[in-house]
């Protein structure tokens, strides 16, 4: 009678197992089932309403990595993975403005990249500077020093190649342009795993030197200053300012703010005298702006420069687009990141997550789209490393000179 009841229990506890094998395999089933469908939905949307496949000539890309992505979604083991597959698929659309929001799941650990703590720029004459080196690196690699070689390649070359493949979706950042990831490129170069060693040649005391480098220091944020003016008054997190040696007004602007133009009129008032004035928008990161800094715009002091690279960013084109237009300012430096456009909020079909997605392009005074191909200086200028080495910052220099040609050729205020 125990015996049989034993063999009872045994085969209840056996049913009891493969019950809950087979309701498994069908939580499984049903989960890859809305993986797959809320990836064709994805594809759907953005097919019929991304606007930038032709003018970023992705085209291709994205048709080619949409089969591979379905066929990942088949046999994907968790929301956690099928968000990997979605942040992959936003990749190919090069789009810096594109992101995931209101997860319902946690979101895939991405590998950690790292770099040798060395950020350089291009230079003047095709050659590369340093423009930061980490503490490990200071000694040999200050800021001004002409890197000749990276791993037995003429520097600028080896690095415009990589700038090339970044393109090309080997970036591990979310770029709209060439020149955005070539930006990181030289800011954050020979990025990859940590151990990871590179050779470097540079310039030091007339003689080429070697230098053995290791990616040690992982790659976050992006340097994107040098010998900057010092003593600036901070007018906010956004803003700051000081009248430099020459007797022009020079403003930093980090980003576009509500407080920006407050802070604009605190620089204004602080220095009337000054002798034109500077606006640095390199590395600005973007925000917003309405109405009241346009009117500012309009009014600001004449001559005016303004300094870009492909740091400036979303907002910070739009403000450049519109110093260009309302105060006549001369655009100096490197084009803009060209990512600066109208976006909405899409929800996949299973409330899993949503993306945010670019839907139309701001526009260039010239009636060009922002997205992509940025906003492009009057005059483009690159660091000349025997400034830097003084630590003197090229863009500021030149944008000296041109506010004192302007003022030389109209004494009296330019409107």
């Amino acid at each position: 009678m125990i015996q049989s009841n034993l063999r009872s229990v045994g085969v209840i506890r056996r049913l009891l197992l493969a019950a809950s094998l087979l309701c498994s395999v069908q939580v499984a089933a049903r989960a890859t089932e809305t993986h797959q469908t809320d990836l064709a939905a994805f594809f759907n949307e953005v097919d019929t309403a991304y606007r930038f496949f032709d003018l970023k000539g992705i085209r291709g890309d994205w048709d080619e990595a949409k089969p591979r992505l379905a066929e990942q979604a088949k046999t994907c083991a968790s929301d956690t993975e099928f968000l990997g597959i979605v942040i992959e698929a936003i990749r190919c659309l090069r789009d810096a403005h594109m992101r995931l929001s209101n997860t319902k799941a946690p979101m895939p650990a991405l590998a950690a990249q790292y770099y040798p703590g060395l950020s350089l720029m291009p230079a003047t004459q095709n050659r590369v500077v340093v423009m930061w080196a980490a503490d490990a690196h200071v000694g040999k690699l200050k800021s001004g020093t002409v890197v000749t070689r990276i791993d037995g390649q003429a520097a600028r070359a080896f690095l415009e190649a990589k700038a090339k493949a970044a393109w090309g979706g080997a970036s591990p950042y979310f770029v709209s342009s060439p020149q955005r990831a070539r930006l990181f490129v030289y800011r954050m170069p020979l990025t990859g795993r940590r151990g990871d060693t590179h050779t470097l040649h540079y310039l030091a005391q007339g003689k080429e030197q070697e230098l053995r480098v290791t990616c040690d220091l992982e790659a976050r944020g992006w340097p994107h200053q040098y010998n900057m003016p010092t003593n600036l008054t901070r007018a906010s997190q956004a803003l700051a300012y000081r009248k430099l040696p020459s007797g022009v007004g020079y403003m930093y602007l980090r980003y576009v703010r509500t407080e920006t133009e407050p802070g604009m009129r605190q620089a204004l008032a602080a220095h009337p005298d000054a002798k034109g004035w500077i606006l640095d928008l390199r590395g600005n990161g973007g925000g917003g702006y309405d109405d009241k800094l346009i009117e500012l715009l309009k009014a600001l002091p004449r001559p005016v420069a303004v300094l870009l690279d492909a740091g400036c960013i979303s907002a910070g084109e739009t403000l450049a687009r519109d110093l260009a237009r309302h105060a006549n300012a001369r655009l100096l430096g490197a084009r803009t990141a060209g990512s600066s456009s109208s976006k909405r909020q899409w929800a996949f079909p299973s409330g899993i997550a949503s993306v945010t997605f670019s839907t139309r392009s701001r526009w260039r005074n010239d009636g060009q789209p922002i997205e992509f191909n940025g906003i492009a200086p009057d005059v483009e200028l690159e660091a000349v490393p025997e400034e830097v080495a003084q630590g003197l910052n090229s863009e500021i220099r030149r944008a000296e000179e041109y506010l004192a040609d302007m003022v030389a050729q109209h004494p009296e205020p330019i409107r």
